[in-house]
């Protein structure tokens, strides 16, 4: 008898949590099992380097319902072509496309792919969530698997491991657990749901990852987090050490040591860019300039009080 009454009691709490969780335990019963879809791109030179971070998707817990590398015929950047290694296309599914979206190649092709009317019956926006990422890094086991057992189904904002927010347009990285970010940043994993993507989405990108606006276009994870919150759709960090954390990564030694070669974007990508964070004051410029910025930037003044002649902080959003 006490085996039976502990187990309704358990029940009738698990019963009270997805009530919570969900807002109807009776709809989440009937709720669809979550899509996700493992998203990347790389390049010409890089394609024979990423074994590593391929085997750790293959390797995951919970294994992607779709394993997407994204590659153009030819790579803007060097004007190379791509050669596919056999175990490469044996592992995942190869998207050839037209048009190089520079880094952003990672995530756009791959809402085009799933948004295909030979496919969107397969993949409802509601219940397909994306988890796009870089190719130099080998992810943790359970990355998609804590996704997937953290994120309730009806939660529709932005998950990261890592992201940042613009303070006296200086980087404040957020990495705690629910922490709210500004910018979500792809090499830690972003995990993005399909109906995420309005019809906006393919004009918006292609204005920002154009040839001739090379300083948007090698910023992706400004773009993309500027178009999350065009959306009004909230970024917050997944931090969950064991399981997904960004200091793992970074204890772990996970970050492929080709990721911090000269062809990297935070390196300069080859000669064509400098580094982030002058980069990324050249995109705001950009983004005020079109009246397109959507996310905050908070500046830090200081100032002595007239009356006690204490110095004082104020902090501003703008």
């Amino acid at each position: 008898m006490r085996f039976l009454e502990k187990r309704r009691n358990n029940i009738e709490c698990r019963r009270q949590y997805i009530t919570q969780v969900t807002g109807s335990y009776d709809t989440f019963m009937t709720i669809p099992k979550t899509k996700f879809i493992v998203s990347f791109t790389t390049s010409p030179t890089r394609i024979n380097k990423c074994g590593p971070m391929i085997h750790s998707i293959l390797d995951q817990t919970r294994k992607p319902d779709l394993f997407l590398l994204n590659i153009p015929e030819e790579f803007q950047r060097t004007g190379e072509s791509y050669i596919v290694p056999k175990y490469i296309r044996k592992a995942l599914t190869v998207n050839r496309i037209a048009t190089d979206y520079g880094p952003a190649t990672k995530i756009v092709p791959t809402v085009t792919y799933l948004t295909d009317p030979s496919r969107s019956k397969d993949y409802d926006p509601k219940y397909t969530r994306i988890i796009y990422l870089d190719d130099d890094i080998a992810y943790p086991k359970k990355m998609v698997e804590t996704y997937e057992r953290m994120i309730p189904p009806n939660d529709d904002n932005v998950w990261t491991s890592t992201g940042f927010d613009f303070v006296n347009l200086q980087l404040n990285g957020k990495r705690m657990h629910k922490d709210i970010a500004t910018i979500a940043e792809g090499y830690g994993s972003v995990c993005v749901k399909l109906n995420t993507f309005g019809d906006d989405f393919m004009e918006y990108m292609t204005r920002y990852t154009s040839k001739d606006n090379q300083i948007c276009r090698l910023s992706d994870d400004i773009i993309l987090s500027n178009y999350y919150h065009r959306r009004n759709v909230g970024i917050y960090i997944m931090n969950l050490p064991s399981f997904l954390s960004i200091q793992d990564i970074w204890d772990e030694r996970r970050i492929m040591d080709y990721g911090n070669e000269a062809d990297a974007l935070h390196m300069g990508a080859n000669g064509t860019s400098d580094n982030n964070v002058d980069r990324y004051k050249r995109v705001i410029t950009a983004l005020n300039k079109a009246k397109d910025r959507k996310f905050d930037i908070s500046f830090i003044t200081t100032e002595t009080d007239s009356v006690t002649g204490l110095l004082k902080n104020t902090l501003i959003y703008r």
